[in-house]
Parts: C-alpha cells; sequence; structure tokens
C-alpha cells in the first residue's frame, strides 16, 4: 500500500504574513525565554551553593547576577558571581587557643598552642584545620618558606563555574528540561497562538 500526500495553498497571504511575523517574533521570543530560564537557573544555584558551602544564601544571592540575552546576534544570557574569596574566619566560628606556658608536658620550646590546628566550620563540617593558627582575626598557616598564607573556606565563582562540581551538573540538567520549553511558550505567546 503506497500512500501519497500533496498540499495545495489557497491562502497563500495568510501563510506568508504568519512566516514573516515568525521571523520577526523569534529572536524577541528567544530572547525572553533565555532570559526567563537565566534568572531560574540563578535561583537554583543559589540554592545548590548555599546546600553545598553552608554559605548563607543572602549573601550568595547578592553577588550572583544575570547577564541578560539581547534579541540581536549571538544570544546569550550569562549568570555571573562576583565575589571574594571567602575566608575561613567569615562564618567558621573559629577557635584556637595559645598557650601560655611554652614549657607544657615538660619539653622544652613545645608548641605554641596544644591543639592541631585552629577548630572551625568550612562546608558544614566542624574540624581541626592542622598546622593552622587564628591571628588578627584571620586564619593562617606558615609555609616552609616562612612566609604566612590565609585560609580561605570557599569560591563562589569556583562553586557556581567549576564543570565537574554540583551546580554546573544540576544546571545542565535543569537546561535540558526547562530551556526548550520556555522559549517556544514565549513564541507562541508572541504569535497569539
Amino acid at each position: 500500500m503506497v500512500a501519497k500526500i500533496q498540499a495545495t495553498f489557497h491562502k497563500k497571504a495568510e501563510i506568508s504574513r504568519f512566516l514573516s511575523s515568525l521571523a520577526n517574533a523569534s529572536p524577541k521570543a528567544m530572547a525572553a525565554g533565555l532570559n526567563e530560564h537565566a534568572e531560574e537557573t540563578r535561583r537554583q544555584s543559589v540554592v545548590r551553593m548555599a546546600g553545598v558551602t553552608k554559605v548563607p544564601a543572602g549573601r550568595i544571592r547578592g553577588v550572583t547576577t544575570v547577564k541578560k540575552a539581547r534579541p540581536v546576534g549571538v544570544m546569550a544570557a550569562e549568570v555571573r558571581t562576583a565575589d571574594k574569596a571567602i575566608g575561613l574566619e567569615e562564618y567558621g566560628n573559629p577557635e584556637w587557643v595559645r598557650d601560655l606556658n611554652p614549657m607544657a608536658g615538660g619539653n622544652r620550646g613545645g608548641p605554641v598552642s596544644s591543639m592541631p590546628g585552629v577548630l572551625a566550620t568550612g562546608w558544614g563540617n566542624r574540624r581541626y584545620h592542622r598546622g593552622t593558627f587564628f591571628a588578627k582575626g584571620k586564619v593562617w598557616k606558615r609555609e616552609k618558606s616562612g612566609k604566612l598564607r590565609k585560609i580561605y573556606s570557599t569560591v563562589l565563582a569556583n562553586e557556581l563555574a567549576t564543570p565537574d562540581w554540583t551546580n554546573v551538573k544540576g544546571a545542565a540538567k535543569f537546561m535540558q528540561l526547562d530551556l526548550e520549553k520556555r522559549v517556544v511558550r514565549h513564541i507562541q505567546r508572541q504569535l497569539g497562538i
């Protein structure tokens, strides 16, 4: 059995008007859908990063923005985080006790502290950070060269964009589910369908 389909246009003006309105509406609708998707991605990224890093969501929300897509040229919307590295002392509640007696344990020239390092919370875990100490309101570690290095808990820009980490994987899954639907919905809305 062979089926043959034939189509003839009786109202050519209506179809050409529809195609021209589709061409005019598409860039604006695509940009609107892309921007809406980017705003939702930003919201979800803030929630994911706050859950992983235990940094307050308000801080993350305040430094995470969306660069909107424009319906001209190459359309791209970006979610950006612009913040300095967060020191372990900011949200870690560090504890470190300096021993006043360097003869502790009967050994001359013992450690400055009997603690193995600063006890602080980072990434939601409270633990000792070995070889660190707390001075001038910051957590430090002395390198072999003698220089002091400040200890950080997280860098939000890395959390947002590092490919193997939680946020990027979550955003990629969300994009597969959401982006096309949003763009199609905006195109339909502009065409009045």
